[in-house]
């Protein structure tokens, strides 16, 4: 295999570029509209969003619209009553009603194509509208290559989504609650969608208020997918994984290789900070270093397998 030599200074640029973390989801506070909501179901007047089924039943909620209304911020509903996390708007849908299996979903085009074996890390938040009886911790999300359109009716999509919730993360009506999965891509998939892809037989709820509407709405706000921080990877044979556990201070070293294997890691202002030798699973304790940027190299027998960047904080 071949090493490429470029600059410190163009590789500075490119790293320091790369881990300011753009949001493939150009849209997702849903500030920019076309118009202001006047009722339920206009989730298409959000810019960049729309739905997977062939009618909109998603709910589109702003500050434009008039505080009384059903559609307004933070009153909405009737029962609702919710700033946004940030901005002036979010949406809305139901996570389950069992009428039976009645579910909504909202979807967009991603700003590119994901890269195949990238690591992304997928952010909303969300809350529940006062005035239902549930809350639920299943929402996932779906990552499709086409963009998923014309789906009849009002029931569970026929598909499997690639990641979701964190079970037992469960929203309330106060606060925003973060919801935080990574997915690493297959490749060239352009669209998300997200909702709760499970029946009601399959979806967990839990009561917490009586006399209320038998079901789980969600407010959605913030959504984002990023490169996952703390490593990216710039040339990856599958024979070793590095990870940057900023709780321990361990930089984690997974060799699959079976062989011995060298790595070298360099502070990018400073230069080589260790070399080691290791054959097995290996951990780096990086109490000590300074915070920054550093750049790893992987070899065997004096050829580069792995090479990368780690952000060190």
């Amino acid at each position: 295999m071949k090493l490429i030599f470029i600059s410190l200074s163009a590789f500075l640029i490119m790293t320091t570029s790369s881990l300011k973390a753009q949001n493939l989801i150009s849209n997702g506070g849903f500030e920019n509209y076309i118009g202001c909501p006047v009722t339920f179901s206009q989730i298409d007047s959000v810019v960049g969003w729309t739905v997977p089924t062939s009618y909109v039943s998603t709910d589109f909620f702003h500050t434009c619209a008039p505080l009384s209304s059903l559609v307004g911020v933070p009153v909405n509903q009737g029962t609702g009553y919710q700033f946004p996390h940030s901005g002036d708007g979010y949406a809305g849908l139901f996570i389950y009603a069992p009428a039976p299996d009645i579910r909504e979903y909202i979807s967009t085009e991603l700003v590119s194509p994901l890269v195949a074996n990238q690591c992304y890390q997928f952010e909303m938040y969300i809350n529940i509208l006062n005035g239902v009886k549930y809350t639920s911790d299943d929402i996932q999300v779906l990552f499709s290559d086409t963009l998923i359109s014309g789906i009849q009716g009002y029931g569970v999509l026929n598909y499997s989504p690639q990641i979701e919730n964190t079970p037992g993360n469960f929203p309330d009506t106060l606060n925003w609650t973060l919801v935080q999965m990574n997915y690493t891509a297959s490749g060239g998939e352009k669209f998300i969608v997200i909702g709760n892809f499970k029946n009601d037989a399959n979806t967990t709820i839990v009561s917490f208020l009586q006399n209320a509407l038998p079901a789980t709405y969600t407010y959605i706000d913030d959504v984002s997918l990023t490169i996952c921080t703390g490593i990216e990877t710039l040339n990856e044979n599958n024979n070793f994984s590095v990870n940057y556990n900023q709780t321990t201070n361990q930089i984690l070293i997974e060799n699959r290789s079976g062989k011995t294997a060298r790595i070298e890691l360099f502070n990018m202002l400073s230069g080589k900070v260790i070399q080691t030798l290791f054959k097995e699973n290996t951990e780096i304790n990086t109490v000590g270093f300074a915070t920054g940027i550093y750049a790893y190299r992987i070899s065997i027998f004096d050829e580069i397998d792995s090479s990368g960047k780690l952000l060190l904080q």
